[in-house]
């Protein structure tokens, strides 16, 4: 839990004793992790303006602290009309010192009033009530480490000044006339000693006085992934014993923070859908074994169903204009493996004829990447809002309509709100209040049109690269669960309420999102690799039948989005030196320099396998020299030539086309893709002799010595005839 945060409001859930498949695993994975009392959110989609802020700035020549807010009452009803807030003062000046100013004004009219009101400038107009002077922060019941402030809210009359001595907000105070609304609440944190503002945020207080005819449907969508990097320069032997050595652990934060979101949708059973890849199934199979059977529980529960996602979470699209698709149905493919050997169910694709998915995504989406995500089964999506132009709405909410891709399919699409996409992430150091002003716009959109008879609907995404906070996704939950006038549902059903697709003005078209940059080439050249080499592991081993899949892993880590590309590259590069380490397992053995002694022999050729790699390879044995023929008649022959011992012998006949010294060229490829995995020169001496040669030097001789021969014979008979008379 963070510093300062206090546990979620008491409509949380505790740990019950299990009952069902769901609670069984709840409770197994509550003895492990610590569990926040998590609400369950509603499936609206939001989007918080450029510049929003949740609180107001403190004066900086003033003390320093913040004001947090622990819990608050969801709902206010003519049932329970209460207001109570739990609120906490971390790093502020003494409790003697503090005090408490609240300022509550009327009721908005807009959803684009509470987008103000929420604002560092906060609410506008006079308040309908506050506080004159700051109520003493020691003099308030002290509870959870701060203080509860519970005030009365009247609903029919109007009254004074909020005081400790009339802790009441009359809701008609002043010249309002409202009824059931959102009421922007300002609450600060004074230094009584000097008058400075220590701290504010505004929140909300939601007055509903009954059930309607059609409630707002809110499809919450919770993210869960637990995203690395690369790990820092990690060695080869590492690297070797295991090719996840590529990547850093998960951060133990972002594990636990998935562990207890997961334990907090299992009770109340509200409506979410989750998005949960492979990678982020791996993490917690390491970490926490009983958080993934507690996710496999809730995936068939009904109420909280897994849709199928990437392996980690992606840009779509920026894989697609990379020309990367094959790596986009990398990252489906894999993903859904690993769910499915976890037994978490996902919703299939298609669930029914014309209807599948849904693909969700924060990033957007163009004609050619929605065309793949038709072609891998997909039949509706949920996309931003400012992907596509004149997207019909009913106010502030969404209507289902169909975009057809020019390269063939229609898809059923809905629109996030943006306003709360953007909410999700607007403080993380404060769930609670974050939560609550969620809730606050919901409220707001509903009250935009209460009591209708059609229905309406919101769908609600975290901004892309959010990290699942699970007290927010907790305080959400359970108040949408009590909710008078938000029904909450799973994305699914938020398609069905409505019966068939809205209308565009002028056309739904997708609008062109902006790409991300990404490591491509470095991509394919891995994944090629990768590839190639898989082609020559015989998965006759646990080694051989896991090693490709845990490097081709590797590779899809290194696309996640919330990644830099300095850090995809770092992982990149760590996959090559992964696969690097597998091919120096192999290598050219035995001697190197071999002498025929005759036209026609055989040459040896030995490749060592290393006892660290206890899987068979299959491979391709080539060899190249200009001075030798070889069985085929031609300088160059390959052949098959699988690895399956520490020493593999190879004999290739050859003959010499003349005597001397020269050099073998020899590879050993995998089958495809052309990968070399070892390699050499050998050297061959002939010492043959030509019978040709030996006869024509032989002819040589006898003619030399013939000619010596007759040479002599004439110099004798020349002195002979030259000699003088008598001289015999």
């Amino acid at each position: 839990m963070p510093p300062g945060v206090g546990p979620a409001p008491v409509v949380g859930v505790g740990v019950r004793r299990a009952r069902s498949t769901v609670r069984n695993a709840l409770a197994a994975v509550v003895l492990a992790v610590p569990v926040l009392a998590i609400p369950v959110f509603t499936a609206l989609v939001l989007v918080t303006p450029a510049g929003a802020a949740t609180s107001a700035a403190p004066d900086p020549a003033g003390p320093s602290g913040t004001l947090q807010l622990a819990s608050q009452t969801p709902w206010v009803t003519t049932a329970a009309s209460v207001f109570d807030l739990h609120l906490r003062a971390v790093g502020a000046p003494a409790p003697a010192d503090l005090g408490v100013s609240v300022s509550v004004y009327s009721c908005l009219t807009s959803v684009s009033a509470l987008t103000q009101s929420l604002t560092s400038s906060g609410p506008q107009g006079t308040p309908i009530a506050r506080t004159t002077t700051p109520l003493p922060w020691a003099a308030l019941p002290a509870v959870g480490g701060g203080i509860d402030l519970s005030l009365t809210v009247d609903t029919g009359g109007s009254g004074g000044a909020i005081t400790p001595d009339n802790l009441v907000i009359h809701l008609r105070s002043g010249s309002s006339s409202c009824g059931p609304g959102v009421y922007p609440v300002h609450v600060g944190l004074v230094d009584t000693a000097s008058g400075a503002t220590v701290d504010a945020f505004t929140t909300g207080l939601i007055y509903t006085t009954g059930v309607p005819d059609q409630k707002l449907r809110v499809a919450t969508v919770v993210p869960l992934s637990t995203v690395v990097g690369p790990a820092t320069n990690p060695s080869g032997a590492q690297l070797l014993a295991s090719p996840y050595s590529a990547l850093a652990r998960p951060a133990p934060s972002s594990v636990d923070a998935v562990a207890q979101t997961v334990a907090g949708l299992a009770e109340p059973a509200t409506p979410v859908t989750i998005e949960v890849g492979g990678q982020t199934v791996q993490a917690l199979d390491a970490a926490r074994p009983l958080t993934v059977q507690a996710l496999a529980s809730l995936s068939t529960s009904g109420h909280a169903p897994v849709v199928p996602t990437t392996y980690t979470p992606v840009n779509a699209t920026t894989l697609v204009d990379a020309g990367l698709g094959s790596e986009l149905t990398g990252q489906l493919v894999r993903s859904d493996g690993l769910l499915a050997a976890s037994d978490i169910a996902r919703t299939p694709q298609p669930t029914a004829a014309g209807g599948g998915g849904p693909w969700i995504t924060g990033d957007g989406i163009d004609d050619a990447t929605l065309a793949q995500l038709a072609s891998a089964g997909y039949r509706q999506v949920v996309i931003p809002p400012s992907d596509v132009s004149s997207s019909p709405s009913y106010g502030s909410s969404a209507e289902p309509f169909t975009i057809d891709s020019p390269h063939g399919g229609a898809v059923t699409t809905l629109a996030s709100n943006a306003d709360l996409t953007a909410r999700f992430g607007s403080d993380p150091t404060q769930p609670v209040l974050v939560a609550s002003q969620i809730l606050a716009e919901l409220a707001q959109i509903y009250f935009e049109y209460p009591n209708g008879t059609s229905p309406r609907a919101v769908v609600a995404v975290p901004p892309p690269g959010w990290v699942a906070d699970p007290t927010l996704v907790g305080t959400l939950t359970a108040a949408l669960a009590t909710s008078q006038i938000l029904q909450p549902v799973t994305v699914t059903n938020a398609f069905a309420a409505f019966a068939t697709p809205a209308s565009c003005n002028g056309g739904c078209r997708l609008t062109p999102p902006s790409s991300g940059t990404l490591p491509a080439a470095a991509i394919r050249t891995q994944r090629g690799r990768i590839d190639s080499f898989a082609s020559a592991v015989v998965p006759s081993t646990p080694a051989g039948r896991t090693l490709p899949t845990q490097l081709g892993d590797t590779v899809l880590a290194s696309e996640a989005e919330s990644l830099r590309i300095g850090q995809q590259s770092g992982i990149l590069r760590n996959t090559g030196v992964a696969v690097d380490a597998q091919l120096s397992q192999l290598s050219l053995a035995g001697d190197q320099t071999v002498t025929l002694t005759a036209r026609k022999g055989q040459i040896p050729i030995t490749i060592a396998k290393a006892a660290s790699m206890d899987y068979p390879v299959n491979g391709t044995l080539t060899l190249t020299s200009d001075r030798l023929l070889f069985a085929n008649g031609q300088s160059r022959i390959s052949m098959t030539a699988p690895l399956q011992h520490a020493t593999n012998n190879f004999y290739v006949n050859v003959q010499a086309r003349t005597s001397g010294e020269f050099k073998l060229q020899i590879t050993y490829q995998a089958p495809a893709g052309g990968l070399v995995m070892t390699g050499g020169l050998v050297t061959v001496r002939s010492d043959a002799f030509s019978v040709v040669g030996v006869a024509l030097s032989a002819g040589a001789v006898l003619v030399l010595a013939a000619w010596w021969v007759r040479t002599g014979i004439r110099r004798r008979r020349r002195r002979h005839l030259d000699a003088p008379a008598g001289a015999s």
